[in-house]
């Protein structure tokens, strides 16, 4: 979800149960920070995003050439050789291309949110396949990775999956799901390689406002952002990325849940409640 800057009269109007607030334009605190880009969230989709930023040799396949090179092997697709040396490259001058960004997050750290859920909820491998992933490089990139550390076991396969009727409904693989803990262990290589640790910040957002131009400013001029913290600071925002996924935050945003979620429901609701709670949950819920 991104908040760009736009012209005055295409500010959004903000909804009662939104966190995002107009403010006049001349309520600026003292001292306010002055960001490029502020990220809320430090999961991988914030990872990917900014790996995309850094990176100057992406993989700039769409979804449907990507699923055709993976089904015929690939004319067009990087040799696992290729992927391997790039897996190597630390990119020195990531601050650079970074300069004026930062991320909050409540936990202050890159994907900590995703490992504590892993942990907490005794999960082993991930619901998405080999191929969906942060690294901006290659949509090999994971499996190049487990296969050079030799953790290509950590790769469960999709054995309850009708491939046949997969295929037919095309979708060609990979029928592999990266283990947690490979998953988690290669976003750590990422956040090492794009050098992203400095960016994230231990803070909680509470809520995001729109600052519209100064009155005086040219016709068409941008609105800016600020982002009120818990802590009662404020920082200033050019534009804003909201990587938390669907939750609370955003009044009306749908859960994705997998579809054997129905049935499980109905089942569960059937057998009866848990002292009156849920027996089955979004983790945004």
């Amino acid at each position: 979800f991104f908040w760009d800057a736009v012209s005055a009269g295409d500010m959004p109007t903000p909804a009662s149960a939104s966190p995002l607030v107009t403010t006049p334009s001349g309520s600026t605190p003292a001292a306010e920070e002055s960001l490029r880009v502020a990220v809320i969230g430090s999961g991988p989709h914030a990872l990917s995003l900014l790996c995309r930023v850094v990176d100057d040799d992406a993989d700039l396949l769409d979804e449907a050439e990507r699923t055709r090179v993976a089904a015929k092997a690939g004319s067009r697709a990087r040799s696992h050789a290729e992927v391997r040396k790039a897996l190597q490259r630390r990119f020195v001058d990531a601050a650079a291309h970074l300069a004026g960004v930062a991320v909050f997050d409540s936990g202050g750290e890159w994907m900590g949110q995703w490992r504590r859920d892993f942990s907490a909820l005794e999960i082993e491998h991930c619901r998405s396949h080999s191929d969906l992933h942060p690294c901006p490089h290659d949509f090999q990139s994971l499996r190049v990775w487990a296969e050079k550390h030799k953790r290509e076991l950590e790769m469960w396969h999709m054995a309850y999956l009708d491939r046949g009727a997969a295929r037919a409904a095309g979708f060609s693989g990979p029928y592999a799901l990266p283990g947690t803990r490979l998953f988690l262990d290669f976003c750590a290589s990422l956040v090492a390689r794009y050098k992203l640790a400095p960016l994230v910040r231990k803070a909680t957002v509470a809520a995001v406002e729109v600052i519209p131009p100064p009155p005086d400013a040219c016709a068409g001029a941008a609105c800016s952002f600020r982002l009120r913290l818990a802590d009662g600071t404020s920082v200033r925002a050019a534009r804003v990325v909201c990587a938390m996924g669907p939750g609370p935050m955003f009044a009306g945003m749908r859960a994705n849940l997998p579809w054997w979620c129905e049935a499980a429901a109905g089942s569960l609701a059937a057998a009866g409640g848990c002292g009156g709670l849920p027996r089955l949950c979004h983790s945004s819920q």
